[in-house]
């Protein structure tokens, strides 16, 4: 029980975020280089979406490069490797459900949910490589994102978006 509980502390402090228990505390790679040296991901992060590229096949009127706005502060919590979530907007007040999410040991993150937008229903996913950027001297998620829209509630996409996605670790 004291093991347990020096664990679950140790991934509070800032000083756990390079140690032997970085796996519960979102860093996948734990300490060192072996593969890069992956940062954590937990925390709080802010991203925008389609500032590189977007493409859709979408009719709708509400949805473009442009509409999205809640794609922006989220926060990412849980363990990883597979066991990693998200919540979009301010950290004490989410405007998403949870979105869940997974890493493996080279740095590549996934999340995906849905979220009820003014055209139907959208299925999300969002992804990249996670890696500390020396040129901005944050940590960095870059990649993608993809929005799949149910116009019509049968459970079906019934048209996609796409677009680059970006996200600057908080802090």
């Amino acid at each position: 029980m004291t093991t347990l509980l020096s664990l679950l502390l140790a991934c509070s402090s800032d000083d756990a975020l390079d140690t032997g228990v970085d796996p519960a505390c979102g860093d996948v790679d734990g300490a060192g280089s072996d593969t890069g040296d992956v940062p954590t991901v937990t925390g709080s992060w802010t991203s925008q979406f389609a500032t590189d590229f977007y493409d859709d096949d979408c009719t709708a009127a509400n949805l473009s490069a442009t509409s999205e706005t809640w794609i922006g502060a989220f926060t990412v919590s849980g363990s990883a490797p597979g066991n990693l979530y998200v919540y979009w907007g301010p950290r004490d007040n989410p405007t998403s459900e949870r979105f869940w999410g997974a890493m493996d040991p080279r740095g590549g993150i996934t999340f995906s949910g849905t979220r009820e937008h003014p055209a139907g229903t959208l299925y999300t996913q969002f992804g990249g490589l996670v890696y500390d950027d020396a040129l901005q001297g944050r940590v960095t998620i870059r990649g993608s994102a993809m929005l799949g829209l149910d116009a019509d509630g049968d459970g079906q996409i019934d048209c996609a978006a796409r677009g680059s996605w970006t996200a600057f670790r908080s802090g």
